[in-house]
């Protein structure tokens, strides 16, 4: 039976595309999604849809782990998302609902680009992100409000769509820890509390599971729910070391080492046995047990998230060159994304807090040092890649920069970790913050690091610059 040959996002791809007038059709999956596997062998399988592809399409998939920079600028929020680009890699259409009527609408799309022979509006560059706000007690001010916005009436948890948000949670007991204000501090237990309801079984087997399960498969865990959620207990149980909160840290911990520490010492991105090691999940999952071993006061958990850290950061970072985004197969694969080099950032200073060796901050400031000089922009603002000619690096959105929230606020919680006192520095960090702090006011949990890394700055600033 025929089948349908993908093809990887390069530029040969795009070329064939303009080459033969056709549209491209983007997949965007992960090897961990359910919803993924499903359509591949029941919607991908159906000899129509093989046929409308041959027929009508260039195809190409990509795995949103591997290159999270494309599935940022394309993904529909989830997996699989399917689009429909123009061979400039512009959208016309797309959709994450895949039915038996896809090879219907396959045809229809071709039928309507071939129509405007080539002639699209094509969207405007995205613009550098200004500063909005006048003050730092304004922009987190706005992000609080934004946040509080999402509380769950019926649970009191703030999240989306009914899930609880780990960095919601943390925003809260750095908010109520600055503020002395018990209504965040509920709002912290609440969001806490949430994953009961939210991952069921995880009260059992110690493992975060937020993926829905389709069609009777088994929820998937990943190791950025669990390394978070860890991590979350442990800065609450640090603050207030309530018996169950203890316990609920013990669970996270023992379900972290379980269910995703390879036997050669790395750590997978989900359950099961993928080859590959993503860098940032790897170093967020670190910084989980080195959280813990504090928090329950048990050195052993730094030793092994040491040992981890010193066999991924040696393979992941190259001077010159940055942080990797993936190890396949022993190898450093993919491109410069500053997520990984920021995460791997702090997780090299939350060790250096267990061995008397300048080695782990000093490498922390070089990558700090060398993610601002080549993604920050003049606004303040860093981008979330370092482009690339190669591999079709520049086509259609990948042309766009995009600032994410989470990697910019990790860079202005870096200057405050590395240089307290450095008034310059700190000066840095607010303009960072400010670049990016109206979007997080309208991005809901999504915002909270920001938020966060704006508590770092302030009176919380010595409970709060490591979370």
């Amino acid at each position: 039976m025929p089948a349908i040959d993908w093809q990887p996002w390069q530029t040969a791809a795009f070329l064939d595309a303009q080459r033969r007038r056709r549209p491209v059709l983007l997949l965007l999956d992960t090897g961990w999604s359910p919803a993924s596997a499903r359509a591949h062998e029941t919607v991908f399988a159906r000899p129509d849809v093989v046929a409308a592809i041959a027929d009508t399409v260039v195809p190409v998939r990509v795995d949103a782990d591997r290159r999270p920079d494309i599935a940022d600028r394309y993904g529909l929020g989830h997996w699989p998302s399917l689009l429909v680009l123009t061979p400039e890699g512009h959208t016309l259409t797309g959709g994450s609902h895949l039915d038996d009527g896809l090879a219907a609408r396959l045809r229809e799309a071709a039928r309507a680009f071939a129509a405007r022979d080539g002639q699209w509006i094509l969207p405007s560059a995205t613009a550098e992100p200004a500063a909005d706000f006048a003050d730092d007690d304004t922009a987190l001010d706005a992000i609080a409000a934004a946040l509080s916005a999402t509380r769950d009436p019926s649970t009191g948890a703030c999240g989306q769509a009914g899930v609880p948000s780990a960095a919601a949670a943390l925003f809260a007991l750095a908010h109520a820890t600055a503020m002395a204000d018990p209504a965040w501090a509920s709002m912290a237990a609440d969001t806490i509390d949430a994953l009961d309801g939210a991952s069921p079984d995880w009260r059992a087997d110690g493992v975060v599971a937020l993926v829905p399960s389709v069609d009777d498969r088994l929820a998937v865990a990943r190791l950025d729910d669990q390394a978070e959620w860890a991590g979350v207990l442990a800065r609450a149980v640090s603050l207030e070391p309530l018996p169950e909160w203890v316990a609920r840290l013990d669970r996270l911990v023992d379900g972290l080492r379980r269910a995703f520490r390879r036997p050669d010492g790395h750590w997978r991105p989900w359950t099961g046995t993928p080859r590959l090691v993503l860098v940032d999940s790897s170093a967020r999952a670190c910084r989980a047990l080195l959280a813990a071993a504090v928090a329950l006061d048990r050195p052993e958990l730094a030793r092994e998230a040491i040992d981890a850290l010193e066999l991924l950061a040696p393979v992941a970072y190259a001077r010159g060159s940055g942080v990797a985004h993936v190890l396949d197969e022993g190898q450093a694969r993919g491109p410069m994304l500053l997520d990984d080099a920021m995460m791997l950032a702090h997780a090299l200073l939350d060790a250096a807090a267990w061995r008397d060796d300048h080695v782990y901050p000093d490498l922390a400031e070089e990558l700090l040092r060398t993610t601002l000089a080549r993604l920050q922009g003049a606004s303040g603002a860093i981008e979330d890649r370092v482009a690339s000619l190669a591999g079709a690096g520049r086509v259609g959105r990948l042309a766009d920069p995009v600032y994410p929230l989470a990697g910019n606020a990790a860079a202005a919680r870096l200057l405050t970790r590395l240089f307290p006192d450095d008034a310059g520095q700190q000066a840095e960090a607010r303009r960072i913050l400010r670049a990016v702090s109206s979007e997080a006011a309208g991005a809901g949990p999504f915002g909270a690091p920001v938020g966060l890394a704006w508590h770092a700055l302030g009176p919380a600033g010595a409970v709060t610059a490591a979370w």
